[in-house]
C-alpha cells in the first residue's frame, strides 16, 4: 500500500480525540475535534484524492478530496510564499509539500479549533439557560 492510502487513515485522529475529550472535557468537545481535525485535514484530503485513480469506486471519495485539497491547500501554500518558506513560481518537491502541510495544519487547528470553541460556547450557554429555567 502506497504512502497517500495511509493518509485517508488520519480521520481516526479526529474520532479518537472526540471520545477521549467527551470523558475528559465534556464542556470542549468541539473544540478538541474542531482543532484536531483542521490539524489533518489537508494530508486526509490527499489521502482521499488517492482513492480517486484506485478503482471506480474510488471515484467518489476522490472528487470529495480533490475538493478538500483545494479549499484547504491554498492558505497554506500562499503563507509559505509570502514567508519565502517555498520559493516563487517553482515545481515544489516533497519538502515544500511538508512545509505547506505543517502550515496548513498549524492554520487549520487553530480556524476549526475556534469554530468548535464558539459552538461549544454557544451549546454551554443554552445548557445553562436551561438548567436555571427548571430549577427557577
Amino acid at each position: 500500500m502506497q504512502q497517500p492510502f495511509l493518509f485517508a487513515l488520519l480521520i481516526l485522529i479526529p474520532i479518537f480525540t472526540y471520545f477521549v475529550a467527551r470523558r475528559r472535557f465534556p464542556h470542549f468537545v468541539r473544540c478538541s475535534v474542531g482543532a484536531s481535525f483542521g490539524a489533518i485535514v489537508s494530508p486526509w484530503a490527499l489521502g482521499l484524492y488517492s482513492f480517486y485513480f484506485l478503482s471506480p469506486w474510488g471515484v467518489a471519495p476522490g472528487m470529495l478530496g480533490l475538493v478538500l485539497v483545494l479549499i484547504h491547500g491554498a492558505p497554506g501554500f500562499k503563507i509559505a510564499v509570502t514567508l519565502e518558506l517555498i520559493p516563487r513560481g517553482v515545481v515544489s518537491g516533497i519538502t515544500s509539500q511538508v512545509i505547506v502541510d505543517s502550515i496548513n495544519g498549524l492554520f487549520g487547528a487553530v480556524v476549526y479549533g475556534l469554530l468548535g470553541l464558539a459552538i461549544d460556547k454557544l451549546r454551554n450557554r443554552r445548557v445553562r439557560v436551561g438548567v436555571r429555567q427548571q430549577s427557577g
